[in-house]
């Protein structure tokens, strides 16, 4: 009788162990991991983490599957974009520079094209948001002339070309005669011209109204960069290709924000000769040449520049 007891005892204890064995096993075997929703993503692949104490286990990692590569649209006539792709499956963006982007070394050929503020050239036929102009073009490249370009901001107060107390108010500056065809016709170097003539030019600019308001046209409008300097009265003549122009600039003008030449009158830096107490400018109603005594204060101005 004993020896029965202890056999069943004895299955007795080995099956409790048999039980505690199969119950350690299915605990382990039945745990389920859990994991993210969403995708963690690196350069090369996509998976979903575990979001229970398994942190090491991942689900569905797989290499990224890409669309098209698109433009970002960032490319200037200066510096390279950028173009992107996203991954199919996960969202992961991949973005590259896009040197098929950069736009050429633009040849300005338009008149109305619009010279940014950035130094980018746009297209006439755009409409440019508000405060990004710097210049509209006036007159193409040709001929081994440079673009011209005129700033959007004109002085409609009135300025006089110099002060009756100035000493270019009675100089006879030969070098800085013309019309709208002939004799002095780029008025790049008419500061210069004048400097040269005029003993106090150079440290009272302000004795010369017309031409300082294009001398500091580039800090007054907040020019920066290449834009900063290079400014200038234009001449008759430049004045005469701008009226040429005006249906085309007026409208690139208005775009802009800025002034239109409309029927007014504007110095040039051209001097009457023979007359030394009266300059030259353009009357932009029928683009006749009128002249005005330098210290009349009632003259419109401005201020050209040159763009290779």
């Amino acid at each position: 009788m004993k020896s029965i007891l202890k056999k069943v005892a004895g299955l007795a204890v080995t099956a409790a162990l048999a039980l505690g064995i199969m119950g350690c096993t299915v605990n382990v075997n039945t745990h389920e991991h859990t994991f993210a929703t969403t995708y963690t993503c690196n350069e090369t692949h996509h998976w979903h983490a575990a979001t229970c104490e398994h942190t090491t286990e991942v689900k569905g990692k797989a290499e990224h599957t890409f669309g098209e590569w698109t433009s970002n649209d960032d490319a200037t006539t200066w510096a390279d974009g950028t173009r992107s792709r996203t991954c199919t499956a996960c969202s992961y963006k991949e973005t590259v520079t896009d040197e098929g982007s950069k736009l050429p070394d633009y040849s300005i050929s338009v008149v109305g094209d619009f010279i940014l503020k950035d130094g980018s050239i746009l297209s006439k036929d755009s409409t440019p948001e508000s405060g990004t102009v710097a210049a509209v073009i006036v007159r193409a490249a040709a001929d081994g002339k440079p673009a011209l370009g005129v700033g959007i901001v004109h002085n409609r107060n009135g300025l006089a070309w110099c002060t009756s107390s100035a000493a270019g108010y009675s100089k006879n500056i030969t070098d800085l005669q013309g019309d709208q065809t002939s004799g002095y016709m780029d008025g790049s170097g008419g500061w210069e011209i004048l400097k040269t003539a005029c003993s106090d030019a150079g440290e009272h600019p302000e004795y010369y109204p017309a031409w300082n308001y294009s001398l500091t046209y580039a800090t007054t409008n907040g020019l920066t960069g290449d834009l900063a300097d290079g400014w200038y009265l234009p001449t008759v003549a430049e004045l005469y290709t701008i009226y040429q122009n005006k249906a085309a600039v007026d409208v690139s003008l208005s775009k802009a924000g800025g002034t239109q030449f409309g029927r007014s009158w504007y110095w040039s830096c051209c001097q009457k000769p023979y007359d030394v107490n009266y300059a030259r400018g353009l009357y932009f109603g029928n683009g006749d040449m009128g002249i005005a005594s330098k210290s009349i204060d009632s003259g419109y101005v401005c201020s050209v520049r040159a763009f290779n």
